[in-house]
């Protein structure tokens, strides 16, 4: 049993410190510009080693695009629930997203590279396995709270999301990244005030 743990836990950790390298290379030089062999050669393993956890580098990339949306979604959540009021929670994960969108990681992993990745492999569940249970978490004591009348929480996820995805490419897009992110936050304050100061008619 102590055996078969410890290998687990070997198994596990080549798995984490390949998924690592993968993301510093897939940022570095974008997922197309990266070879499986570089991959191995800088993680310091043989080839069998990253196939025998990831069938191609197809898989490894969602795998590595799984762990750099996690992380947004856990630091987007964190802000959210910081705050007692909906709609300051609201407001804080919001700003949060806008700035996971100034990660290098994020920018190349989930805006450039994942649309051509994973269209190419038709890839499911992507949204439903983290962008969206988060805005639900983030969005769903807003609803409950009644400050939205007639408004569910499924079709506002559904449109908050087109909306970060529109920011998070005009900000990836930018010759300045930081300017386009602070010129998105103040698109979203005015259209956040807009929708309070219509709910609260």
């Amino acid at each position: 049993m102590t055996v078969k743990r410890l290998r687990e836990r070997q198994a596990e950790a080549t798995r984490e410190h390949l998924v690592a390298v993968a993301r510093e290379l897939f940022v570095e030089q974008g997922f197309a510009a990266t070879a499986i062999d570089e991959i191995v050669q800088r993680a310091g393993l043989a080839k069998g080693a990253l196939y025998h956890h990831f069938s191609s580098k197809d898989v490894l990339f969602k795998a590595v695009y799984e762990v750099v949306l996690d992380e947004t979604a856990e630091a987007v959540m964190a802000a959210a629930l910081a705050e007692s009021h909906p709609w300051d929670a609201v407001r804080a994960g919001l700003s949060a997203f806008l700035d996971a969108c100034l990660r290098p990681d994020f920018r190349r992993i989930v805006i450039i590279d994942s649309v051509a990745v994973m269209a190419a492999n038709s890839w499911e569940g992507g949204l439903e396995g983290v962008e969206l249970p988060m805005l639900r978490v983030v969005l769903t004591p807003l609803v409950a709270s009644g400050a939205l009348p007639g408004v569910e929480v499924d079709p506002l996820a559904h449109v908050a999301l087109g909306g970060l995805y529109g920011s998070a490419l005009y900000i990836t897009r930018a010759a300045d990244p930081q300017a386009a992110r602070a010129e998105a936050e103040t698109v979203l304050d005015v259209v956040l005030r807009g929708v309070r100061a219509v709910a609260s008619e």
